[in-house]
């Protein structure tokens, strides 16, 4: 399975995105514009993995000011989910989870932005994660000899909580999504 890998070339690098160039001639305006014109509809899968692609190496691209930062990270999450009918649930939860954390580590944490929310991404986390604790703990225990798709399923949910490593400390305290989120993230060494 493919891991999700932020870029961290400059977003004024020709071809940095493997047939990304399409995007090079639109400014930041016209993409999100574009984000909400029909035409987007008709879009390719790998037309939005190249947006999501140059729009995380934008965020990233510390040439730029927080603002402009913050809002190439709306695009890449707004590709991320529009690309979502080609992914399961939980791939598409684990990609916007790399995105999410980078933008809380690097810009905090907003009440403004959903975005920049541990408790909406942690809440948005639980729901995807398909399986009980419980199933979890018993599937995680013989991971290497399980059937491919309970592989899958139980990398996929360790795809979704290690970003939530990073941010960590901000999900200490008494509210239960996030000590439900805790109690999750003991199981990530146990994961395949």
């Amino acid at each position: 399975m493919q891991e999700y890998q932020f870029s961290d070339r400059s977003p004024n690098t020709p071809g940095r995105h493997d047939g990304g160039d399409r995007f090079l001639d639109f400014s930041l305006e016209d993409l999100e514009r574009h984000l909400l014109a029909p035409e987007a509809e008709s879009w390719s899968l790998r037309d939005w993995e190249q947006l999501r692609d140059f729009s995380v190496g934008s965020m990233q691209s510390r040439a730029l000011s927080d603002e402009i930062r913050l809002r190439w990270g709306h695009v890449a999450l707004s590709a991320i989910s529009r690309k979502g009918a080609g992914q399961t649930a939980q791939q598409t939860a684990a990609e916007s989870t790399h995105v999410r954390v980078y933008m809380i580590q690097e810009f905090g944490v907003s009440d403004a932005d959903t975005y920049r929310s541990p408790h909406a991404l942690c809440t948005e986390i639980l729901r995807n994660l398909g399986l009980s604790r419980e199933m979890v703990a018993r599937l995680a225990d013989g991971w290497k000899t399980a059937p491919r798709d309970q592989m899958l399923q139980l990398r996929r949910i360790k795809n979704m909580l290690t970003p939530l490593l990073l941010i960590r400390a901000l999900l200490e305290n008494d509210d239960p999504v996030f000590q439900e989120t805790q109690a999750w993230l003991d199981f990530i060494p146990r994961l395949p």
